[in-house]
């Protein structure tokens, strides 16, 4: 899996906004959207990711690495619940998103 792929589907995990990861860095929005798509990062700023995001910076830097570690990063840094990765379109997840949060809402409204 390719860097920015991992670096996109973390942040989503962590539920930050390109704005928010970027603050956390010290970069711009435009900077983290430009690494989610492929463009290199400096390696000043991996250590960093690798902080924020909470994994080890080699499973940033390894391309090789697929979808099942990726699972196995976010079960160790995940002591409680569960984590579902979902591979959609943008809208779709957005749009799933809303709903979710929305049921949440609702059933916080009923305690």
């Amino acid at each position: 899996m390719k860097t920015g792929t991992k670096l996109k589907l973390l942040r989503e995990k962590k539920r930050f906004s390109q704005e928010e990861l970027a603050h956390l860095v010290g970069v711009t929005q435009t900077t983290i959207g430009n690494w989610e798509n492929g463009k290199s990062i400096k390696h000043e700023y991996i250590s960093k990711l690798a902080e924020v995001l909470e994994v080890p910076t080699d499973y940033l830097l390894l391309e090789k690495q697929n979808y099942s570690n990726l699972l196995a990063v976010c079960k160790e840094n995940n002591t409680e619940g569960f984590d579902l990765i979902v591979k959609a379109p943008n809208h779709f997840l957005e749009n799933l998103n809303r709903k979710i949060d929305f049921l949440i809402s609702r059933m916080d409204e009923k305690k």
